[in-house]
């Protein structure tokens, strides 16, 4: 009997373990990824070249050494994954059928079962001053490090909602870097609404707090309910005037404090990166919290397509724990699909993984409301700040397709050009979507996306010219 082909796109907890669970079940196995390392982003490896120990606690090292072990397992293993490291994955049809950019050429993947554990991208809100040079996603900052052993900034104002800008900012502060201060706009208290959850998740609560204690040591002031109001400087950002908001996300005036820096590092939640499975025909519902449009599936992950799984932060935001347990049961369950198996029996022989991913995802549940953005956040940009970056479009120009009639995600794509460059609307389209919401947090669940259309990546056209047989 042949085995099942499986290929998997994303080499994070979750692809990773979905391609070692795949494998150990005898599938023939394809892992494919944009790093040229393993590990994804939470994992990040550095060059091999780099004499680094790694960015983070000891804690999240330790998890960082379980996942890329596993990945060995199945990279060094006498019959390995067909890994491909440096690869974009760019579109998806019928088959399902995966088109991949390689190093120089192009190649067509027919899989019998399609993993898509793509992650997620940062989610800005745009304000005065954020498209400046030195304003970066605080994940771009600590990817930054954790690849290259380099702090983008000496003085730095670290902003956003959640977690992780109390992670970055305790880790540009142990590379060297001054902390002029951290703005939280949901205290983390908010998460003592749910004691059981943070119970479940308690050791990262405790890497937490830990973060916690170096900005303190630092002496980095840890401002709660304050948000950013305008960045200045020129050529780059020179100063960030941030401000206490009104419970409603709005600043308010008068409580301004002015911090001088070289670098702003923000992160305002996450998105799910669904291209791919959305232009596989996967249905998708809209969740401003867990990642905008994310697809709809079942237990196993399968999507209403046939062969097509999602696994991972970018079926919903959820962590690196979720990811990594889901990643197994997905894997096992594609196999089973794909062999024209059921996948009931699942239940019983992976009982640790889906009792671990409901215990991480009760401390993700406790975490959810500090990721949420009230509708004043999309009151800060003015007429003249640019929301897409890729075609320079502004929120004035956007308001205008609103009065105008324009008022759902592709209509505004189709009057103004927002979302149309080279991100695919990744940076821009939670703002869109909440513009064309009349400023709540963003559409209705059913409310249907961007179209997503190839390339889900931008891929040079001599590549996609050079398609091996």
């Amino acid at each position: 009997m042949t085995a099942p082909r499986i290929v998997v796109v994303g080499a994070g907890p979750a692809g990773i373990m979905a391609a070692r669970e795949a494998k150990r079940r005898g599938a023939a196995v394809t892992l494919i990824d944009e790093a040229l390392r393993p590990g994804g982003q939470i994992y990040r490896q550095g060059d091999a070249a780099l004499a680094s120990s790694g960015v983070g606690l000891p804690e999240e090292l330790a998890h960082k050494r379980t996942v890329l072990e596993a990945f060995a397992e199945v990279a060094e293993a006498a019959e390995a994954v067909d890994y491909h490291s440096g690869a974009t994955a760019y579109a998806v049809f019928p088959g399902p059928q995966l088109h991949v950019a390689l190093a120089d050429s192009s190649r067509v993947f027919e899989a019998d079962a399609l993993i898509l554990a793509t992650g997620v991208g940062e989610r800005a809100v745009p304000f005065p001053g954020w498209t400046l040079p030195g304003v970066l996603y605080a994940g771009g900052v600590q990817a930054i490090m954790k690849a290259h052993g380099v702090r983008a900034g000496d003085r730095v104002a670290v902003v956003g909602a959640g977690p992780l800008i109390i992670a970055v900012a305790a880790q540009l502060a142990e590379a060297g870097a001054e902390i002029a201060c951290v703005t939280l706009l949901t205290p983390l208290r908010v998460m003592a609404r749910r004691p059981l959850g943070l119970w479940a998740g308690r050791g990262v609560v405790r890497e937490g707090m830990a973060y916690l204690r170096q900005l303190r040591r630092a002496g980095a002031p840890v401002l709660e309910g304050w948000v950013p109001v305008h960045a200045e400087g020129a050529p780059a950002v020179e100063s960030l005037c941030v401000a206490r908001h009104d419970g409603a996300g709005r600043p308010l005036m008068g409580s301004e404090r002015r911090f001088d820096v070289d670098m702003v590092a923000m992160n305002f939640g996450f998105t799910a990166n669904s291209e791919l499975a959305r232009m596989a025909g996967a249905e998708v519902r809209f969740d401003s919290v867990r990642g905008g449009w994310v697809p709809v599936r079942n237990e196993f992950g399968a999507t209403a397509v046939p062969g097509v799984f999602v696994a991972g932060d970018g079926a919903a935001l959820r962590g690196a724990f979720v990811a990594a347990a889901e990643g197994r049961i997905v894997g096992a369950a594609a196999v089973l699909t794909a062999g024209g198996k059921g996948t009931a029996e699942l239940h019983q022989e992976l009982a640790a993984e889906f009792t671990e991913r409901r215990s991480h995802q009760a401390f993700q549940d406790a975490l959810r409301p500090t990721l949420d953005l009230p509708s004043g956040v999309w009151s800060w940009a003015t007429d003249d700040t640019v929301v897409c970056r890729c075609e320079g479009i502004t929120q004035g120009r956007l308001r205008q397709a609103v009065d105008e009639g324009h008022v759902t995600v592709n209509g505004i794509k189709r009057n103004t050009r927002a979302g149309m460059g080279w991100c695919g609307g990744r940076t821009c389209l939670a703002s869109v979507a909440a513009l064309a919401a009349q400023g709540q947090a963003g559409p209705p669940a059913e409310t249907p996306p961007m179209r997503p259309r190839p390339l889900a990546r931008p891929v040079p056209a001599g590549i996609l010219a050079r398609r091996e047989p």
